[in-house]
Formats: structure tokens, C-alpha cells, sequence
């Protein structure tokens, strides 16, 4: 008889650890349901905040500083009707201009011109960022006390690209560009930004430079 008794006791004790342990499961799985939709919906309202952000920027122009860690170059960026400009100053004059098909390459100091497709560059990268309502999507956003930092994975022409964007969160300004690839990371630094420069048209022209 005592030992019926032990044994009923053991099989009640493990039918209540069980389902003690189903109960736990359930909240668990409730507390990481609800969790990573609150992350979610939180990651949504911030893809959604940027994309308005930069596709509310008509006229848009800026410095900036890129370093690669061994050198450091200096320019200026413009932004209007879908169309990118990059223009270094420094150390040597090369403008680049960006649109959806077609990019232009021009090196002042050379005199030399050339057009490539930007779909295969990492000019590729920048024009998304400004001009592709889905480029965020996917993405992975950090939120920090007075920052955005979003990570974005890349991959074209076979190789991968990391590109992580930095943002001001108050007022909500883009701050730093960086591109990591193989090891090798380039930082763009957005300084003193314009949204109101009044840029024309044929300042984004694509005609050859060197002709006429």
C-alpha cells in the first residue's frame, strides 16, 4: 500500500511539474510574442519616421568628411529630383553625379569623364539611402538616447557590403554614412546640412564637362 501511495505521490508531482512547466512555456512564449511585436511595431514606426525623413528632402546639400582610416577626403553633397551629387574637394576635384540608370564620373584635375552603371558601385549605396522607400526594410535599427543607428546588409556584384546610418534623433537629421566591405570601413560624416539651397536643375546635368 505505501508503496502505491509513493508511487501515485511521484506521478502526481511530475503531472504538476508538467503542466507547471507547460504553464511557464506558454507565458514565456507570451512575453516573447508580445516583445518582438512592441520591437516590431517599434522597428516600423522608425523605418517609417526615416522614409518620410528623406523622401520629404526636395533640395538638400551638405559637406562632408570621408575616412577609410588612411586618408581623409573633403566635399560637398547635393540632393534634388532624384538625382545625387558628389563633388570632392579635396585632395583632388572629382565630381560624381547619380540618377537612377546612369552615373557620371568626372575628374577635373585628369580632365577625365567617364559613365558608368550605378547599380555596380557603392554610389549605389548612397542613392538608395536617399531615393528607395524600401531600402530600410529589412534593416536592423538600434535606438540610442539621442541617436538612430540602423545596419543594413548589401550584397551586389557577388561581394557584401555592411552600410550602417547614424541619425540625430532630435531634430531627426542624418549624421554619418559608413560602408564596411572585406574589412575595409569608409565613413562619411554629414556636416552642416542645407535643406533649402535652392540648386538648379543643370547643376545636375550629366553632359559631358569636357565638351563645349
Amino acid at each position: 500500500m505505501v508503496s502505491f501511495l509513493n508511487q501515485a505521490t511521484q506521478e502526481k508531482e511530475v503531472s504538476l511539474k508538467k503542466i507547471n512547466n507547460f504553464f511557464i512555456s506558454c507565458i514565456l512564449s507570451t512575453i516573447i510574442f508580445f516583445a518582438f511585436s512592441a520591437n516590431t511595431l517599434e522597428n516600423e514606426n522608425i523605418n517609417k519616421a526615416i522614409t518620410n525623413y528623406l523622401h520629404g528632402i526636395k533640395e538638400f546639400s551638405s559637406g562632408f568628411i570621408q575616412s577609410n582610416g588612411n586618408t581623409i577626403e573633403e566635399g560637398k553633397l547635393y540632393l534634388k529630383n532624384n538625382r545625387l551629387k558628389i563633388q570632392y574637394t579635396d585632395p583632388s576635384n572629382i565630381t560624381i553625379i547619380v540618377a537612377e540608370n546612369k552615373a557620371m564620373y568626372f575628374n577635373q584635375d585628369l580632365e577625365e569623364v567617364q559613365y558608368f552603371n550605378p547599380h555596380n558601385s557603392v554610389a549605389n549605396i548612397f542613392f538608395q539611402i536617399f531615393f528607395d522607400k524600401h531600402f530600410f526594410d529589412n534593416a536592423n535599427f538600434h535606438e540610442k538616447e539621442k541617436s538612430l543607428l540602423i545596419n543594413k546588409k548589401i550584397i551586389f556584384e557577388n561581394q557584401e557590403y555592411n552600410a550602417s546610418i547614424i541619425f540625430e534623433k532630435s531634430p531627426l537629421i542624418i549624421r554619418k554614412i559608413k560602408i564596411q566591405n572585406a574589412g575595409d570601413i569608409t565613413t562619411y560624416s554629414i556636416l552642416d546640412p542645407n535643406f533649402n539651397p535652392s540648386l538648379d536643375d543643370s547643376f545636375f546635368s550629366m553632359a559631358d564637362p569636357l565638351i563645349g
